[in-house]
């Protein structure tokens, strides 16, 4: 089927686009259902973006009303055979608006400063049908002058803005940029790279055009070849922001604009940018089977995002060391905060890998205040896990590259069908033996401790812990003016021993009122191997409960190299 959309956008400040679809219907299809889909490939929650639909009309090319309903949420069932109209009954013309006032990478924001266009949030399909070529034509406010896409453009006129994609799924999978946004761009390998900022970072000295050119020249070069004819950075600067969602070729970025002037916020920031860029090829290509072709509107569950984002987390780090844009010390410093992030999460000896990643619709996009203590980010672990894979492999004279290459070979000689685990066990053992294999599988699907101090000790580097002499309660907290508000309680910690609850207003330590601001140093006044009264609000009564205070768990100071020459060698 060919259908052309219109976006046009008419008054920034109410957040709303006007969406129009034309198409020709065959004349078997006495009815067709338009549906808008319920979450975005990347980012493995329903989000329902059938809420943000309304004034859904269906016409005639004489302007005559189709009859439709709504089945369903988001799907609206258009019935040609029932509709009373006098003309043409082949073509139509459905309209809807959508609102578009939430500013993160997986939804869409306008306002009168800019409008970030996510394709999921506003293109509607038809059930049961292939989209070929759709065009897209776009209108905007004259007082905006750009618009950063990574669609085809077909624009014959400077003053029309009319762009392809090859079908459906390629056109939601390409975000929009319109507004004053700030463009940049460079070439790699004869191939287009094009910058588009919006926002604006605090004062910097760093150059990220160059070195974002620095991280795609890297990884094109590990992985051997560039597989797109144009690539989209469209990155939102402003404060508190942080994400990153990958598409097949772009991405679509946003960071704190604070952040970006701190030596380590930037070098996370380029972690970030690496992330989503390697997701060209691992994720929007080499992928598991469950991940594409997609239902829209159904949960793709796969047991296999070790491979989709713990892959990628290993190597994003990585990547950014390889090109020289940190040091040695600074990616031991990195690694042993992530060491730290990971041991202190309990949810890591009920959780293995393979269960987060089928359970990631309702457990790590569904955050609550038993998540860490139930289970374990696949971010988190899968990336510590293909560190430590590519220890075994260079010990047995590989590395982690001869397996990029392996999955991509295995991706291009059947592209369409995505990869199962066992393919992945196979890969290692033909690159190894079977005792290297089975044992990156046992890290995937069981909860076994990994014993990370000796694959260190593997590379010369040695672990120092701090000696844990102060008091911890095992919670976090948040605050509203002076109030203490507990968010989460660490399992087996006193405060989860002896009964504070997440909820829990803290109000007062043995009868003395005690307000956020002092309750950050409760480490300097709390002893350890003493009992004290806390007094907290609890659905509105104020309960006692005593505890214990103990000691916090120890953490790892720091990673220090032995032998630099050595430890460069597992990470080359």
């Amino acid at each position: 089927m060919k259908l052309h959309y219109k976006l046009k956008i008419e008054s920034p400040k109410t957040h709303y686009l006007t969406v129009t679809i034309n198409g020709k219907r065959e004349s078997k299809d006495s009815k067709l259902s338009f549906f808008i889909p319920s979450w975005s490939p990347g980012s493995y929650l329903m989000r329902e973006y059938g809420k943000h639909i309304q004034n859904f009309k269906a016409l005639n090319s004489g302007g005559e009303f189709y009859q439709y309903s709504q089945v369903d949420k988001g799907i609206y069932e258009v019935d040609f055979g029932v509709s009373e109209v006098k003309g043409d009954r082949e073509n139509f013309e459905i309209s809807y608006d959508v609102f578009c006032h939430e500013l993160t990478v997986r939804t869409s924001h306008i306002d009168e400063s800019h409008a970030f266009l996510h394709g999921p949030t506003i293109f509607m399909g038809v059930l049961g049908k292939d989209i070929l070529d759709p065009e897209v034509e776009v209108q905007f406010p004259p007082l905006w002058s750009k618009l950063t896409t990574g669609l085809k453009d077909i624009s014959t006129k400077r003053e029309v803005f009319l762009y392809t994609a090859d079908n459906y799924d390629d056109l939601i999978d390409t975000p929009i940029e319109i507004g004053c946004q700030e463009t940049d761009g460079f070439r790699v390998e004869g191939i287009d790279h094009e910058l588009c900022w919006f926002g604006s970072p605090m004062k910097h000295d760093h150059n990220l055009k160059a070195d974002i050119k620095t991280i795609v020249e890297h990884i094109a070069k590990t992985m051997g070849e560039i597989p797109y004819e144009k690539y989209t950075f469209i990155t939102h600067f402003a404060p508190n922001l942080f994400g990153g969602l990958e598409h097949k070729n772009s991405t679509a970025l946003q960071y704190c604009s604070r952040a970006m002037v701190d030596r380590k916020g930037y070098t996370d920031w380029l972690e970030l940018v690496a992330h989503e860029y390697f997701h060209t090829w691992n994720v929007k290509r080499i992928r598991p089977k469950e991940l594409g072709p997609f239902d829209y509107l159904t949960e793709a569950k796969t047991r296999m995002h070790w491979l989709t984002e713990g892959l990628t987390s290993f190597m994003d780090q990585l990547f950014v060391y390889r090109c020289g844009l940190t040091t040695l010390e600074e990616y031991l410093e990195k690694t042993a905060a992530t060491l730290n992030r990971y041991f202190s999460i309990p949810g890591r000896k009920f959780h293995s890998l393979e269960d987060s990643s089928l359970n990631s619709w309702i457990k790590l996009y569904r955050p609550d205040e038993n998540s860490n203590n139930s289970s374990i980010s696949y971010y988190l672990k899968g990336g510590l896990v293909f560190f430590a894979l590519n220890v075994h492999l260079i010990k047995e004279g590989k590395n982690i590259n001869d397996l990029l290459d392996l999955l991509w070979k295995r991706y291009k000689a059947n592209p369409e069908v995505g990869m199962e685990d066992h393919e992945v066990y196979s890969m290692i053992e033909d690159l190894t033996n079977k005792k290297v294999s089975d044992i990156f599988s046992n890290m995937i699907t069981s909860t076994e401790e990994i014993d990370f101090e000796a694959l260190l000790k593997e590379m010369a580097v040695e672990v120092e812990y701090t000696d844990p002499k102060t008091t911890s309660l095992g919670i976090t907290t948040s605050s509203s003016g002076d109030r203490i508000i507990i968010k989460s309680v660490t399992l087996d910690s006193p405060a989860h021993k002896y009964g504070l609850n997440a909820g829990d207003e803290i109000i007062a330590i043995d009868g003395m009122r005690i307000l956020n601001s002092e309750f950050q140093k409760y480490d300097k006044f709390l002893s350890l191997n003493k009992t004290y009264n806390f007094c907290v609000s609890r659905l509105g009564y104020l309960t006692d409960v005593k505890v214990l205070m103990d000691k916090g768990p120890r953490v790892i100071k720091s990673l220090k190299s032995l032998d630099e020459d050595k430890t460069k060698k597992f990470l080359l």
